[in-house]
């Protein structure tokens, strides 16, 4: 029998980056629900300031908040979902990017992100009623998320909020019950779009980024669960004006997420992750707290 609080996780989003740490993305929900995430965080390291560019060397620091909506609706029979992201960041420090040494201090928009779900296995889509009557089985989906260049950049800038080009995102992922525990793996990639305004007179390029990712989801209560969090991404070799610039990205983390509901409408979650395999870029740790509201 799925548990309330499930039915509030199901929509966590932790970041805008290649470094995701996502659970209970592919997870049933009920349709014709609302839900709306508020969050802060704060970042130290080897910090992505300028998105999907993995720096060096870096002393860096990032604070900032994001607004999240996502609505869920039925597609032929199953549970689907769209979901919109949109965060504000302040940066401050220096680094390494692209073998330039760059530092600014800056707060701005981030880069929006629209995404679409839909769970093609084992996920039905039910209203609320039925959904907490129906068992909890594995459920296979798949997401598309498109990230536009919406976010504050300055051509002159080596470090920058927004990245100034479109990143999309394909996925497919599974969950596993099994009992109180419950396994989550997913595979996704990313595939950017040139940056033709990089220090105003080149182009950027990045190469495909690829990432796997693995959650233990341990749940105490109907009120309270613990996800350990793993993944590795690789790829994303970068280039300026067609010359390479920067070494092929392997990298994994490891993170928490802690969640607890008052009630079967709000939630409370806190995270925090930290790099362990460091090629280029992934040397930061992060900690944040989430509101998660929902309503029909």
């Amino acid at each position: 029998m799925p548990t309330l609080v499930t039915l509030l996780a199901a929509f966590l989003s932790t970041s805008a980056s290649a470094q995701d740490l996502e659970p209970r993305r592919y997870v049933n929900v009920p349709i014709k629900q609302n839900f709306v995430r508020v969050a802060g965080g704060y970042s130290t390291g080897e910090v992505e300031v300028s998105p999907g560019i993995a720096v060096e060397d870096a002393d860096l620091s990032m604070a900032g908040a994001s607004l999240a909506y996502l609505r869920t609706f039925g597609l032929g029979g199953k549970a689907a979902s769209v979901d919109l992201y949109v965060p504000y960041f302040c940066a401050e420090g220096s680094a390494l990017i692209q073998g330039e040494r760059g530092s600014r201090n800056t707060c701005g928009l981030g880069d929006a992100r629209l995404r679409a779900t839909y769970n093609f296995i084992g996920a039905p889509a039910t209203d609320l009623n039925d959904f907490l009557k129906t068992p909890t089985t594995v459920v296979v989906g798949a997401s598309f998320q498109v990230q536009a260049p919406t976010g504050a950049y300055d051509a002159d800038r080596l470090l920058n909020i927004g990245a100034n080009r479109w990143v999309f995102r394909p996925e497919i992922g599974m969950s596993v019950p099994l009992g109180k525990w419950s396994m989550e793996i997913s595979a996704g990639a990313r595939f950017f779009e040139d940056n033709d305004e990089f220090l105003v007179d080149s182009t950027s390029a990045q190469d495909p980024l690829y990432n796997l990712q693995v959650h233990a989801v341990y749940t105490f209560s109907r009120k309270q669960w613990l996800a350990l969090m793993g993944n590795y991404f690789f790829g994303g070799e970068t280039f300026r004006n067609g010359n390479p610039t920067q070494l092929r990205q392997e990298n994994s983390r490891l993170g928490l997420v802690w969640n607890i509901a008052f009630d079967s409408r709000n939630l409370i979650q806190v995270n925090a992750s930290r790099g362990v395999i460091t090629r280029v870029g992934n040397d930061s740790t992060n900690v944040g707290v989430a509101w998660l509201h929902r309503w029909e």
